[in-house]
């Protein structure tokens, strides 16, 4: 036997298997060690743009400074950099009353007080204005001049719009749809309104084959966010790739496209995992926190899961969900239907898109994939009959009731018993696959 783990809200749960089952785990670059220097380098010299000096320098001081960030959904480090970029931004002539940090929530609901502290550290959150996105408050938003290739018209969150300097941050990982995060995306989901929201979640966007994760090439979610990004204008970015600890080991900084493209490149050499064939069962997580805190987001430790099984497998996830489904809005559009099929068939033919229907839709590419009684869901913060009415198999159908570390380790002897290849995927959707033949 030997040990594993599930990242598993703030406590991963502990594993022991077989020898010979695959462990499915990026191997991590070493995390920066002298972080600062590495910090400021990447401001001074960054990638195919002036230093961020420069530019800050050159900005409208009679404007605010915007700094973009994730919500809470997203392990960010901010702390250790943001202090770094407002200090530019002090030296380049910004007052502090003119520099503002804005969150990038999408179609998230807006940050608590905590939150803030916990994304931002009490300095950060005190000092200096502090604003969430609202997707659905008009009142907040710009339009865009222009239409993106499909038709769309999008609207932008006003204090960004208005800035004299546009900063983004975040960090680069794989994406079940627009192939990497990071970017582009920090604009689109993050901060439009909620028409282009729907439209960029839209059936036709995620039902066609080249949004998925790990590709770019004619990928139409990836164009459609860095169609509405372009017309944003970002003067700068500033992402980074972090461990599985939360510890930064890449830092790509400058000009929108080609600092992204940088650390997409470092991702594929250092998160893919490559097999020669997928597993009749792969156990997987749902990211851990800050990800899994809902089902809402466990879609996407099912969906890079699917990748690696074989049809008619088993999909194995443990998910956290402290703070339970997700928006009314989504719980209500799970329950609507005792079965997928006729979800999909709904969606399909509506051209309206409901708000958060893309978090059935993309579970439904494993449920395609394996069935129902093949998509099987552990999870000790959601009542066992919602479970069932979210289109999993609650395992407590299976190994019976106990906290999420007893049914894990029920499975595991259950499928240990069996001949069935195995894979176990700790980092759930922090991976990229790679799956040569079915």
């Amino acid at each position: 036997m030997k040990s594993t783990y599930l990242l598993y809200d703030q406590n991963p749960l502990e594993l022991k298997v077989p020898d010979h089952w695959s462990i499915l785990e990026p191997q991590d670059p070493p995390a920066i060690g002298d972080l600062q220097p590495a910090i400021q380098s990447a401001l001074e010299k960054p990638i195919s743009a002036d230093s961020l000096l420069s530019i800050a320098q050159r900005a409208d001081k009679n404007k605010s400074a915007v700094i973009v960030i994730s919500d809470i959904t997203r392990a960010i480090p901010n702390k250790n950099f943001l202090p770094e970029i407002v200090h530019v931004l002090q030296q380049a002539g910004f007052e502090d009353h003119k520099i503002v940090i804005l969150i990038a929530t999408g179609m998230h609901r807006p940050s608590t007080p905590q939150e803030r502290i916990e994304l931002l550290g009490p300095q950060l959150s005190e000092k200096y204005r502090v604003i969430d996105h609202h997707a659905d408050d008009p009142k907040t938003l710009t339009d865009l001049p222009h239409r993106t290739t499909s038709g769309t018209s999008v609207r932008i969150n006003s204090v960004y719009y208005n800035a004299g300097m546009k900063i983004l941050t975040g960090f680069i990982e794989p994406h079940f749809m627009a192939g990497f995060s990071g970017g582009r995306k920090t604009i689109c989901p993050g901060l439009v309104d909620l028409s282009t929201l729907q439209q960029f979640h839209g059936f036709k966007i995620l039902n066609d084959p080249r949004s998925r994760i790990g590709n770019l090439e004619a990928n139409p979610c990836h164009q459609e966010a860095l169609e509405v990004a372009r017309m944003a204008r970002p003067d700068f970015i500033f992402n980074v790739t972090v461990n599985a600890h939360g510890r930064i080991t890449g830092i790509f900084a400058g000009d929108l496209e080609k600092a992204h493209q940088s650390g997409v490149e470092f991702i594929r050499k250092n998160m893919t995992v490559r097999v020669e064939r997928p597993f009749d069962v792969v156990f997987t997580s749902g990211g851990g926190y800050p990800l899994d805190t809902t089902f809402y987001q466990t879609g996407k430790g099912m969906v890079v899961a699917g990748q690696y099984v074989k049809p008619g497998g088993k999909v194995i996830i443990a998910s956290g969900c402290k703070h339970g489904i997700g928006s009314k809005i989504f719980r209500d559009i799970l329950f609507q239907y005792d079965h997928y099929k006729p979800f999909l068939a709904n969606i399909s033919k509506n051209d309206q898109t409901q708000l958060d229907q893309w978090g059935l839709q993309i579970q439904t590419r494993v449920l395609e994939k394996v069935g129902l009684e093949g998509l099987i869901a552990v999870c000790d913060n959601i009542d066992v009959n919602d479970l069932r009415r979210c289109h999993v198999t609650a395992a407590e159908d299976i190994v019976g009731a106990g906290n999420a570390q007893d049914q894990i380790n029920r499975l595991v002897d259950l499928f240990a018993a069996g001949g069935q290849s195995v894979a176990v995927m700790p980092r759930g959707p922090y991976i990229l696959p790679d799956v040569q033949t079915l």
